[in-house]
């Protein structure tokens, strides 16, 4: 005969086992939103809400107004370091000039004695030097000061405008007269009064020409 099941009864029911999935959903739960069990007991209203969108807001117009003032003080920044690297380039500029130019007040001082020095070479005439050695003298005195300067002008830049057979430039010439001339070109330089002069490709004194009128 077989004994009743003395496990069976109300008192002796089975034990459960735990069930591994809701113990490790349970653990999920926990991990996520465990923190806010801490603040059960102080529900959220609507004014703590409100108070803390507030705050929020405030971070971000706080934040906002930072950022603006930085870009401003960036533009700001690399406006005035625009302004320093051109305002340097404009002194070295001013540099390099000077550096150019320095000779030009005294090189204009010195064009009167060139031309006086020119004009007495050309009335020297060559049969006058070959019948009187003084005057081939004078003559080769007054070359070698024409040769000297002449280094010197070649030494800061100069160069003479001596346009004869060119065509007018108005940025180098000055017209004096025009005057026709068979088989030329019209607006051609046939005369120069009076040479030019340019240091370092900026003329300090026009060339006085005649030239061709024009066609």
């Amino acid at each position: 005969m077989t004994e009743p099941n003395k496990s069976a009864g109300p008192d002796n029911a089975p034990e459960e086992r735990p069930d591994p999935e809701a113990e490790a959903h349970k653990s999920k739960m926990d991990a996520l939103f465990g923190d806010l069990d801490d603040d059960a007991g102080e529900p959220e209203t609507i004014e703590s809400l409100r108070a803390e969108r507030d705050e929020l807001l405030a971070k971000v117009a706080d934040l906002s107004a930072r950022l603006g003032r930085s870009q401003s003080d960036n533009l700001k920044l690399m406006k005035a370091n625009e302004e320093g690297k051109k305002l340097i380039a404009r002194l070295e500029n001013k540099v390099e000039d000077d550096k150019k130019f320095s000779a030009e007040k005294v090189i204009k001082d010195m064009l009167p004695v060139v031309d006086t020095l020119e004009l007495g070479l050309g009335s020297i005439e060559q049969k006058h030097r070959e019948e009187d050695p003084k005057f081939d003298k004078l003559a080769k005195g007054v070359e070698l000061t024409l040769s000297q300067l002449t280094q010197v002008f070649n030494k800061h830049g100069v160069k003479q405008i001596n346009p004869v057979d060119e065509e007018f430039d108005a940025n180098k010439h000055e017209a004096i007269s025009a005057q026709d001339k068979d088989g030329v070109d019209p607006e051609t330089v046939i005369h120069v009064a009076q040479k030019g002069y340019e240091i370092n490709g900026r003329v300090i004194r026009p060339a006085k020409v005649v030239v061709t009128p024009p066609g």
